[in-house]
């Protein structure tokens, strides 16, 4: 699962850093660790934390930048993705690990 783990945040980083650029994603990272207590390490376990903040912080906005982070995790792991409308965006993520457990 390591593997899984770093492929997600790469991608979590890769996706907010193409949106809003280095500074900001410096400065988000910042914010999670100060006043979220998450780390970097910690996303791929709380993944709800994460979209929800998203949310919280860019409103509608964050939904997109969490479907970017979703599509550039697929995209990484070559599996395809089709979006349903009201899905949770941990709900992808969460089916993409056990997918890519099953094929290994």
């Amino acid at each position: 699962m390591a593997d899984f783990n770093a492929l997600l945040i790469d991608s979590v980083d890769e996706t907010v850093r193409e949106v809003l650029g280095a500074k900001a994603t410096s400065a988000l990272w910042r914010h999670y660790e100060a006043y979220l207590g998450i780390t970097r390490d910690e996303i791929p376990h709380k993944l709800p934390m994460l979209f929800e903040s998203l949310r919280g912080v860019f409103g509608v906005g964050g939904d997109i930048l969490g479907q970017g982070i979703v599509r550039r995790l697929y995209m990484k792991a070559r599996v395809p993705l089709l979006l349903i409308p009201n899905r949770k965006l941990e709900d992808y993520v969460e089916e993409l690990k056990r997918i890519l457990a099953e094929t290994s």
